[in-house]
């Protein structure tokens, strides 16, 4: 039904003589609850009474029945209270009201003796005398969100004897069929025939989803661009077979507040990206559209964000397959739900600073700019990665020419190692087929290629672990050898990276640099500083040295090492080089003539703390 049916449907129904229930009908999050508060209430309200009433959270018919029916009442006194009846003490029902306020019903048991006694005075009297004017409305929501302790059925039942047929109410009755217990359903249906004389079935006009969550959402970028992104949501929801769900598209544009104003802010202090800044916030929409929706919908959770991992920072969202019947992974399922859009795919980029805004309400505008500005700014048409999706259209000839290219372009330096990786995939999928058309060793090419890509890598640069590899290449993940040797050239650049990091931090501690101690602690870095300083200059620049900065080692151990309960799980295997580097200063401190008695006494308080720890240790 059209919204404008629906509202007909509905005031026809308020205004009959029916005495039976409708019912709205439709899925979860649709939008149901929205439209009847918005456009339904205002508009009935006008001639009737109405009463919202959600059945989510009760956990038995006798407490639920007890609210609705003192909702009811309390409502029922709203207007013309000066006509009740005074003899039977109706200022005394409404002082107990006006005592315990917002949370009536928290005390209904000092109210149900009083109920129980005037029922047939008061609470019955009042409300049978509302139908005189006209018949007033009640609406129960959430239907299909009761508790397993009540029947639906009884609940239905109770609608009809106690409120419908007694008091004249115009009962509307909202939910989502499809959801109702299996349990419960075949009773349920039962019972709805008995006492709902329509169904009423719901969806959300978009028209109305354009001017009420976009235009009318204070955001100038929303509101200036919605038909641009009504039709992503309208497209995905067609594409699927779905309805929308304004919940999720709620929590879709309160994240993106979030995130336009983290963009703005960067812009008012930088101009990177800020000529762009238009294209930008689509391509960022669109990530959060997609990233959120798989949220809310159950299928990504912080545990197994890893699954996107092959979708971030590219634009090469295409997946070979040796077989035809291969199991989807995670990553192509999703490109598959959203990208047959074709507006969407023109500008989706996915980059982790999304998925932290999603999951911890925390955006890294620089780095969704900077990642952007890399994937469509410096290529003036697609790259040759994009164009392998098209092989099998190609001739001999054109893909020997895009093999050549692929080649080429792994040497640039602007190589990234997913794009390296993801080339040594296609290669080996042509290869295995009898589609390699060029020259030469390509994977010695390509391993190459790789080990200059990964170091070059920043220290905050992202690198691949073992198990994400067979997830994202599924190709490259069968052929073990191939595998090994990718392994080995990420691991050893993974190395090479952590013992960077080890000696930036022994050197920030004899440089007492709280800052970076504080940051490459903070990374999570598991590093030896024992042996670090063992292998280094530091030994005999820093430590072993008249004007020893041995108090400054000391202060970290005591901070990293004696301060915290259970650093013994994160420094397995370090005893050996603390007993090593004990015996160093002891021998010093013992033989050398240079130190004065300062010297002696920081060298012998680090000794100590060597002492206690590997005394923690053995515990």
């Amino acid at each position: 039904m059209e919204n404008i049916q629906l509202i007909e449907g509905l005031s026809n129904y308020v205004n009959g003589h029916d005495q039976f229930a409708v019912m709205i009908d439709g899925p979860w999050g649709s939008g149901k609850t929205y439209f009847l508060k918005n456009t339904v209430m205002p508009c009935i309200r006008e001639e009737h009474k109405v009463v919202y009433f959600s059945v989510y959270g009760y956990e038995s018919l006798a407490k639920l029945k007890s609210e609705l029916i003192g909702n009811l009442f309390i409502s029922s006194l709203s207007k013309g209270l000066d006509k009740a009846d005074k003899q039977f003490k109706t200022e005394d029902i409404v002082s107990i009201v006006k005592e315990v306020g917002g949370v009536v019903w928290d005390k209904f048991s000092v109210f149900k003796t009083l109920a129980e006694t005037t029922e047939g005075f008061v609470i019955n009297r009042q409300l049978r005398s509302q139908s005189q004017d006209s018949s007033p409305v009640l609406i129960i929501d959430d239907l299909e969100r009761i508790s397993r302790e009540i029947h639906t059925s009884d609940l239905m039942g109770f609608l009809l004897t106690d409120i419908i047929e007694p008091y004249g109410y115009r009962v509307i009755v909202v939910g989502n069929s499809q959801e109702i217990r299996d349990d419960e359903l075949k009773e349920f249906n039962m019972t709805r025939e008995k006492v709902v004389s329509r169904i009423f079935p719901f969806t959300y006009d978009f028209n109305n989803v354009k001017q009420e969550f976009f235009q009318n959402s204070g955001n100038c970028f929303l509101q200036d661009d919605a038909e641009w992104l009504v039709g992503i949501v309208a497209d995905h929801a067609r594409y699927n077979r779905k309805q929308i769900n304004l919940r999720t598209l709620e929590f879709i544009l309160t994240t993106f507040t979030i995130i336009d104003r983290d963009l703005d802010q960067y812009w008012d202090r930088n101009t990177q990206g800020k000529a762009d800044s238009f294209q930008i916030k689509r391509s960022v929409f669109a990530n959060l559209f997609v990233i959120a929706t798989e949220y809310r919908e159950g299928r990504l959770t912080r545990d197994n964000l890893s699954l996107v991992d092959r979708l971030l920072n590219t634009r090469n969202f295409f997946f070979l397959h040796m077989k035809d019947d291969e199991e989807k992974s995670a990553a192509e399922k999703i490109t598959l739900r959203y990208h047959d859009d074709t507006n969407l795919n023109q500008v989706i980029m996915y980059d982790s600073s999304v998925n932290d805004v999603v999951f911890s309400s925390v955006f890294d505008a620089k780095s969704f700019i900077k990642s952007w500005m890399k994937l469509f700014r410096p290529r003036e048409k697609g790259s040759s990665l994009d164009e392998v999706a098209n092989f099998r259209n190609m001739t001999d000839g054109q893909l020997e020419d895009l093999e050549r290219q692929l080649l080429q372009d792994s040497q640039s330096p602007t190589a990234s190692v997913n794009d390296i990786l993801s080339t040594i995939n296609n290669f080996l999928f042509f290869d295995q087929n009898d589609l390699y058309f060029c020259e030469g060793d390509y994977l010695l090419t390509l391993l190459d290629a790789l080990r200059n890509a990964v170091s070059t890598l920043s220290d905050n640069d992202f690198l691949y672990y073992r198990a994400d590899i067979g997830i994202m290449y599924s190709i490259l993940a069968e052929d073990k050898d191939t595998l090994k040797k990718v392994q080995d050239i990420l691991e050893s650049a993974e190395t090479a990276k952590h013992e960077l990091h080890a000696e930036q931090l022994v050197n920030a501690i004899f440089e007492n640099d709280y800052e970076t101690m504080r940051d490459i602690t903070q990374s999570g870095l598991r590093t030896n500083v024992f042996r670090t300083v063992l292998d280094s200059d530091y030994l005999g620049t820093d430590l072993l040295v008249a004007s020893s900065k041995a108090q400054l080692l000391d202060r970290y151990l005591h901070s990293e090492y004696i301060g915290i309960s259970n650093s013994k799980d994160f420094h397995h295997g370090e005893n050996s080089d603390i007993l090593e580097l004990s015996h160093k200063i002891e021998v010093f401190t013992n033989d050398s003539l240079e130190i004065g008695r300062i010297d002696k006494f920081n060298l012998n308080n680090l000794l100590k703390t060597l002492k206690e720890i590997l005394s923690k240790f053995s515990e």
